[in-house]
């Protein structure tokens, strides 16, 4: 799985994204809320610091026009005065009530300040504006209109140093940011432990998944518990459990499906047995009987004794083929010669080949290399198929059966009869359990089916060709397997 598109990195991508943009529109307001905050202070305090000085500055004009001689200097002088106490006072200006300027500070001569009104007419409210001036930088200025009762004495014009309010400003933006960086950072790492955990986990569940096999099933490390992942571990192991008893209980079924059509293959199989096993029997009661007769005749009894053995010998060879084929067993792959697994086969159906007039021909190849198998599940695959070619030719035919080294990793078994063949329609069914197109009694409709799971469950594969009046063949593909 690519780092970036893995559940944590999402997650965090996702919570990273999220924080960011909550705490970007908390700072946002946050800081335009304090912003305004702290310039509605500094207006206000620029107001307050002007109304004073215009009182002030009333008391002088009525001063110095109630004097006999006017004197310019005593109202420069207390303006002049008043710009020393307060240093944060970039320019003052003092206008007449038609605009024409009474007293201009140093700054104020020199300065870009805007006029403060268009046309001379009396303000009713104060005005306070912030902007930059090029020569004064950031300022706070406050106009206010002179007037005591009907009586209009102009316009008093200051303007503040604002920069410190910028600083201020500037130096908040920076905690604010350094605050919410911060809080980001503390809360994705927290997200990462818990985000790592909980990924952990699963990943550990994943590996588990993919590791996980039948054949050799493993106890799980995680430990179940009371949350999601908890519970998802403890589903995970009765999952397995159910799917190992499952699979024992398939293995069951498959091995009882087995010996069924063994017993069943036997059971078509009984008069061919029944055949070979009486011919030796009857030869052998004569034996006895003879021996009886001629029990002073010490040649007769040991010539007589003699073919007693052989066809006692002979009952016990068919019997134990019978054994050998009959035994339910698990599958055990061991080395095995594939052509002695054949020979085992068609010994096992020697009479009734030779009852039905069938010619065999062998083309077993002598340097077939050892294959790992079930010799007994292998020998039940072929017993299966030589039936199917006998049961196709009730009037005799001839049955071939070859043996060849496909590849360096395969080898190939080839059964082709000249039997009646299969209809092009059925060829796609007669691998299905139970499907069978002969006579009652003559078939399970099993025996293809458990040929395909043994062959199948070996690594290796099952092809049919069929012609109706010609014949069919089977080729069965093996693995030649490694050492278990």
């Amino acid at each position: 799985m690519r780092a970036g598109r893995s559940l944590k990195t999402r997650i965090l991508l996702f919570l990273g994204g999220l924080t960011a943009v909550l705490m970007m529109v908390m700072l946002v307001s946050v800081l335009l809320r304090w912003r305004t905050l702290v310039l509605d202070t500094h207006r206000q305090k620029a107001l307050a610091v002007a109304q004073t000085f215009a009182s002030s500055l009333l008391d002088a004009l009525i001063y110095q026009e109630s004097r006999p001689l006017r004197d310019e200097e005593f109202l420069a002088n207390h303006i002049h005065r008043f710009l020393v106490v307060n240093p944060d006072i970039k320019s003052l200006a003092l206008y007449d009530p038609r605009g024409t300027p009474i007293f201009r500070s140093q700054l104020a001569e020199t300065a870009d300040l805007p006029e403060p009104f268009g046309h001379v007419s009396p303000l009713e409210e104060p005005l306070i504006r912030i902007y930059r001036s090029q020569a004064l930088g950031w300022v706070i200025e406050t106009t206010l209109f002179l007037r005591i009762h009907n009586r209009e004495w102009g316009w008093l014009r200051m303007a503040f140093d604002a920069e410190p309010v910028r600083t201020q400003l500037r130096a908040l933006f920076f905690l604010f940011y350094g605050l919410g960086v911060g809080f980001v950072l503390v809360l994705l790492g927290a997200a990462y432990l818990i985000v790592d955990r909980l990924t952990r986990s699963l990943r550990q569940l994943v590996e588990e998944m993919q590791q996980f096999d039948l054949e050799r099933p493993l106890p799980t490390k995680l430990k179940p518990g009371d949350d999601e992942v908890g519970q998802l571990a403890s589903s995970f192991n009765t999952l397995k459990d159910r799917l190992v008893q499952s699979r024992r209980q398939l293995l069951d079924a498959q091995r009882q499906i087995y010996h069924a059509e063994k017993l069943a293959s036997i059971g078509r199989l009984a008069a061919g047995v029944a055949h070979e096993i009486n011919n030796p029997l009857h030869g052998l009661k004569s034996c006895l009987f003879t021996i009886q007769e001629e029990a002073h005749n010490a040649e007769e009894v040991r010539r007589f004794a003699s073919l007693a053995d052989e066809a006692a010998t002979r009952i016990s060879n068919v019997v134990e083929k019978l054994l050998n084929f009959s035994r339910q067993k698990a599958q055990q792959r061991s080395a095995m010669d594939l052509n002695e697994v054949v020979d085992k086969a068609l010994a096992l159906l020697a009479y009734r080949i030779d009852k039905e007039k069938i010619t065999i021909v062998k083309e077993l190849d002598p340097a077939l290399p050892t294959i790992y198998a079930d010799a007994e599940l292998l020998g039940q695959v072929v017993v299966n198929m030589l039936i199917n070619s006998c049961d196709s030719m009730q009037e005799g035919g001839e049955i071939r059966i070859s043996t060849s080294l496909s590849d360096n990793a395969h080898v190939r078994i080839l059964i082709a009869d000249t039997g009646c063949g299969i209809p092009e329609e059925h060829l796609d069914k007669i691998f299905d359990p139970f499907f069978t197109t002969k006579e009652d009694g003559r078939g399970t409709g099993l025996g293809l089916s458990v040929s395909l799971g043994i062959v199948e469950a070996h690594g290796g594969s099952i092809h049919v060709s069929s012609q109706v009046g010609v014949g069919t063949t089977f080729l069965v593909t093996l693995p030649i397997g490694a050492e278990p």
